[in-house]
C-alpha cells in the first residue's frame, strides 16, 4: 500500500490528477479519501496522543480514524528528453511566424524566453511537455532546434506532430 502525496498549484492540475485516477483505477485499486489526510512526524507517544486527541472530537471515530505507517519511495522514473533538428533556406523571422502557428495548433501556452529561444508548454491526454525552441538565423537560411522534455509517451507523440508538420511546411514529406 501507498500513500501518493500530490500538491497542485491549480484546479486545472487537480482535474489532470483526477483523470489519471480515472485512467488507473480498472489496473489498480485507488482510493481517494474524503477528509483530511495528514502526515505525521514524530516520536511514537506524540503521535498516539495527538490520534487520541482527535477521536475524541469525532463522532464514530473507529470508522473514521486510520493510521497507517509509512515509508518515503520514490520510484525510478527518467524525464525523457527528445531533439529534433532542421536546416532550412527560409529566413529566421518567416520561421518565427510558422513555429507561432504550429504552437497554436499544438495547443501549446508560450511559457518564458530563455537565452537560446522560446519555450512553451504543452498538455495532451497523453501528458504535458515542455517545448524549448531555438532559431538561429545564418547568412544562407535558419537552424531550428526543438527540445521536447516530459515522462511517457508525451515526448514522442508531440514530437511525431511537430516533425509531420515541419517536413510539410519544409516541403520534405
Amino acid at each position: 500500500m501507498f500513500l501518493l502525496i500530490l500538491d497542485y498549484e491549480s484546479d486545472a492540475e487537480r482535474k489532470r490528477i483526477d483523470y489519471a485516477i480515472e485512467r488507473w483505477q480498472h489496473k489498480l485499486k485507488i482510493k481517494k479519501p474524503k477528509g483530511t489526510i495528514i502526515v505525521l512526524d514524530g516520536k511514537q507517544g506524540l503521535i498516539d496522543e495527538f490520534v487520541e486527541d482527535l477521536c475524541s472530537r469525532l463522532e464514530k471515530s473507529e470508522e473514521k480514524v486510520q493510521v497507517h505507517r509509512i515509508k518515503s519511495y520514490m520510484p525510478e522514473i527518467e524525464k525523457n528528453v527528445n531533439k529534433i533538428s532542421y536546416q532550412t533556406k527560409e529566413k529566421k523571422d518567416y520561421l518565427e511566424k510558422f513555429i507561432k502557428y504550429l504552437m497554436a495548433k499544438l495547443g501549446a501556452s508560450y511559457e518564458y524566453s530563455s537565452e537560446i529561444g522560446k519555450v512553451y508548454k504543452v498538455y495532451t491526454k497523453k501528458g504535458q511537455a515542455k517545448l524549448d525552441i531555438s532559431l538561429q538565423g545564418k547568412e544562407d537560411g535558419t537552424n531550428v532546434i526543438i527540445a521536447i522534455d516530459g515522462y511517457g509517451d508525451v515526448v514522442d507523440f508531440i514530437s511525431d506532430k511537430i516533425n509531420s508538420e515541419m517536413n510539410t511546411f519544409l516541403g520534405e514529406s
